[in-house]
């Protein structure tokens, strides 16, 4: 089984709470590691990610680094609604499917307003399965001519 694992920095404007965590995160730069095992070795490469880690750092006198299994969408839910809030109060983490419905805006906004929420939940899984598919339709073309 090879396994790759990848590593990128992400940055929370505001503090924020996730699944798995004991209390709410100070704003900041954390890492985040994702673990990926390829699936079948072939021409065309795919892997299957296994597990999503983020490190979390604590400075009390020392540094305390804690590192926590995320789920990646709850991690893209939780992003997105640092890059909306205007102020510093944390969302809590479990009422990431709920839209408010507002009042006057009618049916079309509030339609907009759960497809907007939707997509930035989703925004990673709907990458991947864009390229998954872009991928095949790629190679079939290839195929024919």
């Amino acid at each position: 089984m090879t396994v790759r694992t990848t590593s990128k920095t992400v940055t929370f404007r505001h503090p924020f709470n996730l699944t798995g965590t004991d209390e709410v995160q100070p704003a900041g730069t954390y890492t985040v590691e994702t673990d990926e095992e390829l699936l079948q070795p072939s021409s065309v490469p795919a892997y299957r990610r296994i597990a999503t880690l983020m490190r979390l750092a604590r400075t009390t006198g020392t540094v305390l680094t804690q590192i926590v299994e995320t789920n990646p969408v709850e991690l893209a839910g939780a992003l997105a609604r640092d890059a909306q809030l205007d102020e510093t109060v944390p969302q809590p983490a479990h009422s990431e499917g709920v839209v408010p419905r507002r009042r006057g805006g009618g049916r079309m906004l509030s339609f907009r307003e759960g497809w907007k929420r939707w997509v930035s939940l989703n925004a990673t899984d709907l990458i991947w399965t864009a390229l998954v598919i872009g991928g095949v339709l790629f190679t079939s073309c290839l195929m024919r001519g």
